[in-house]
């Protein structure tokens, strides 16, 4: 499936549900939700830990990757965007950044 098919079946079923596409600060929070729970499985765990973690939950996190695409998708279609064209945007801009080989961080503003 595409990322634009995605798109498109959050689109019918919420219309579906007459639901408005329209701009919404409940779906921001949503998911932000949705990043805190999965995030708080992994706390404070070490490498090791949060790779058995995975292992041994893959489940719940598909669901929650589930969700979190969901939810994704009905903000995108909230605020009129294409999320394909977001990713290229995004991919070429991630491509031209790292090219040299700069190692990723896990402190935010160490990759800016």
């Amino acid at each position: 499936m595409q990322i634009s098919e995605a798109q498109q079946i959050v689109k019918s079923w919420s219309n579906g549900n007459g639901w408005k596409d329209v701009p919404n600060i409940d779906k921001f929070d949503h998911i932000h939700e949705e990043l805190v729970e999965m995030s708080q499985h992994l706390r404070y765990k070490s490498e090791a830990e949060r790779i058995d973690y995975v292992k041994n939950n893959k489940n719940y996190f598909i669901a929650e990757m589930g969700d979190l695409l969901f939810g994704i998708c009905r903000l995108a279609n909230q605020l009129g965007v294409d999320l394909e064209e977001g990713f290229a945007l995004t991919k070429d801009k991630a491509e031209q950044k790292y090219k040299s080989g700069i190692k990723e961080s896990n402190i935010p503003w160490k990759n800016v």
